[in-house]
C-alpha cells in the first residue's frame, strides 16, 4: 500500500495531494496530519518557506514509515511571502516531497500582493487572517486561498499546489533519468 502523509490537515492542502496521487495510484491512502513546520505561521522569504516545507515533508514521511507502509511518502506544502528590492510582496509556495530517503522541492508560481495586505504581513500577521479581515471572508486559507480571491476564481490555492506537487514528483516518476544527479536533499534535516 502507498501511504502518503501530508504535513497539514488543511483541506486546501490535503485535497490537491489526494487528487494528484489518485492519478498515480487510485488505491493510495492520503492522510493529512498536523506536524510542526519549525517556522513562523507566516514564513517570510524563500529560505524560511523552504525550511517549513522540508520539515513538514520529513516529519510526514517518518509518520508513514512508522505505520510500516510498503511505500511511505511525505508531502510538505508551505506558503510564503517574499519582498523584492522594490518593496513589493510576492505570494508563493514551496512543495517538498520525501520518499525513500530522498527529497525534492519545487517553488511554485507567485503573485504580487496588494500593498495594504503586504504591510500587515510585514507587521507579523498571517496572510489568511489579513485577507479574512479585509474581505470579510472566513478562513479563506482553508478554501480558495488568497490566490482564489485575488484572481476572481480564475485560479485557486489548490491549483497552485497541484501543479507544484506534480513538478516535484517528476524525479520520482523518472528515477532512471535523474539517477546521475543528486536530489535536492538526501538526508532528513528535522526541525
Amino acid at each position: 500500500m502507498r501511504l502518503v502523509i501530508v504535513g497539514s490537515q488543511n483541506p486546501a492542502k490535503v485535497r490537491p495531494v489526494q487528487e494528484v496521487f489518485a492519478k498515480l495510484e487510485p488505491e493510495a491512502v492520503i492522510v493529512g496530519q498536523n506536524v510542526p513546520s519549525g517556522v513562523p505561521d507566516q514564513p517570510l522569504g524563500e529560505e524560511e518557506t523552504r525550511r517549513g516545507a522540508v520539515n513538514r515533508a520529513w516529519a510526514a514521511v517518518h509518520i508513514a514509515e512508522a505505520q510500516q507502509a510498503e511505500e511511505a511518502w511525505g508531502v510538505g506544502l508551505e506558503g510564503g511571502v517574499r519582498i523584492d528590492d522594490a518593496g513589493n510582496g510576492w505570494l508563493f509556495g514551496i512543495v517538498a516531497v520525501a520518499h525513500s530517503g530522498k527529497l525534492e522541492t519545487v517553488r511554485t508560481a507567485e503573485m504580487r500582493l496588494p500593498p495594504p495586505v503586504l504591510a500587515r504581513v510585514q507587521g507579523g500577521e498571517e496572510l489568511g487572517s489579513v485577507m479574512d479581515d479585509l474581505l470579510g471572508t472566513v478562513d479563506v486559507k482553508r478554501g480558495v486561498g488568497s490566490v482564489g480571491v485575488l484572481t476572481g476564481g480564475l485560479a485557486d490555492r489548490a491549483d497552485v499546489w497541484r501543479l507544484g506537487l506534480a513538478l516535484a514528483l517528476a524525479p520520482f516518476l523518472n528515477a532512471e533519468l535523474y539517477s546521475s544527479g543528486p536530489s535536492d536533499t538526501q538526508t532528513p534535516s528535522m526541525l
